[in-house]
């Protein structure tokens, strides 16, 4: 069994080289969009200013990344000159349009105006310790530790995978530290949701792996697995620093929260009060199964539990007698479309279903070199997008295009 030390020095070290994986990311990144528009453009500040956060120097980004566009003296000096230009001509903007919110007595438009992006080259200039574990890390690394007991295992604790010419183990490990560097990319903000988990499918793709199998029996493609895992463990750390920093504070209730579309068996615990402890005698422990699967169920921590996997449920510290309970959310009413009617889990479900379709022929266009076959396929595409899009009107939830996408 390891010590405490031990876990810490391990845990240290393979962050240590989660960051210098997202560091190169980074780098990437802004040299492609440094290579697109000869500047330093908006993104590309607010990731270097991320990544500033989390103890790396911004000056020495910026360095590696004129390093990899291979840039001499005169293309340096000609993005330092175009982010000038570009950065003036948005303060010019923004200073016309907060005078003109000022005359017609728009106060609100006039404050937005003046959190404008740097006008200048500053953050460039900064400098800073290159990976030392921030503070935030600990906390994410803390959020984790409840699960390491006495080992060391993957942030997202994802262990289903498909053997590839690359040989299970490799692949396995691969697997695993590609989904945990777009955890720590989502949970620091270096990058969005979608822009990590695009980027870890498109880096396992390249070695042939298409499919996931879990120990379950259920298999899921790729890209499917990977948002998956990356959304519940997102979930699962702001669960657990939740959890973590009500118990320092002494704090043993907690309420679970509450959206639209819950499913149905997580739904009777919207709002309800539970306590960390179990000591309670009035309120159930958090841990126990679910009081709405008649004790037999889930309970936190639980894969069906909250915060268990695609949960989208949280939960926040209680003060009997000066915390309030919220009001309790109505559900939209259930929509009758084509003869069928849809309660508003059961439209959220219908949704997933269509984009599993989509992507499923999207896949099959890919796969295929028939020429006709292709056209037939694309045709399929064009008709189900428009089906899944007129649904989504229907029943008044917003389609989600980037759930239609897949890894070439």
């Amino acid at each position: 069994m390891l010590t405490d030390d031990q876990i810490e020095q391990l845990v240290d070290k393979y962050l240590i080289e989660i960051y210098q994986n997202m560091e190169k990311d980074v780098i990437r990144d802004i040299a492609r969009r440094v290579r697109k528009t000869e500047r330093l453009t908006e993104t590309a500040e607010l990731m270097a200013k991320s990544m500033a956060e989390q103890g790396f120097s911004t000056d020495q980004i910026l360095a590696e990344v004129m390093k990899t566009l291979r840039a001499d003296p005169e293309y340096k000096a000609l993005v330092a000159e175009n982010t000038r230009a570009y950065k003036q001509m948005v303060t010019d903007e923004i200073k016309a349009t907060v005078a003109e919110a000022k005359a017609a007595g728009n106060q609100l438009v006039a404050e937005a105006g003046q959190m404008a992006y740097n006008n200048d080259l500053s953050m460039w200039e900064q400098a800073g310790q290159t990976l030392p574990p921030s503070s935030q890390l600990s906390q994410i690394v803390g959020s984790f530790q409840r699960d390491l007991n006495g080992q060391l295992r993957n942030l997202t604790r994802t262990m289903g995978f498909k053997g590839t010419q690359l040989g299970t183990t490799g692949v396995l490990q691969a697997y695993q530290k590609t989904l945990d560097t777009a955890l720590i990319e989502t949970a620091t903000g270096t990058f969005s949701f979608d822009e990590a988990c695009n980027r870890a499918v498109q880096q396992l793709a390249q070695s042939g792996l298409r499919t996931i199998d879990y120990a379950s029996g259920r298999s899921y493609q790729l890209d499917t697995a990977a948002r998956m895992s990356v959304r519940t463990s997102m979930n699962q750390m702001a669960g657990r620093i939740t959890e973590s920093n009500a118990k320092s504070s002494g704090v043993d209730l907690v309420i679970v929260s509450q959206h639209e579309g819950a499913r149905p068996d997580h739904a009777d615990v919207e709002n309800q009060i539970f306590s960390l402890s179990g000591t309670s005698s009035f309120y159930p422990a958090f841990e126990d199964p679910l009081p709405c699967d008649g004790g037999n169920g889930a309970g936190y921590g639980d894969p069906g539990g909250i915060c268990g996997v695609n949960c989208r449920h949280t939960f926040f510290p209680f003060w009997e007698g000066i915390s309030e309970v919220p009001a309790t959310k109505q559900e939209p009413d259930p929509v009758d479309v084509d003869g069928k009617t849809y309660t508003y889990y059961q439209a959220t479900q219908k949704q997933r279903s269509m984009e599993r379709d989509i992507r499923a022929l999207k896949r099959e266009a890919y796969a295929t070199t028939d020429k006709a076959e292709k056209q037939e396929i694309q045709r399929k595409i064009s008709a189900k997008t428009t089906q899944y899009r007129q649904f989504s009107r229907a029943v008044d939830i917003r389609p989600k295009e980037n759930r239609l996408r897949v890894v070439s």
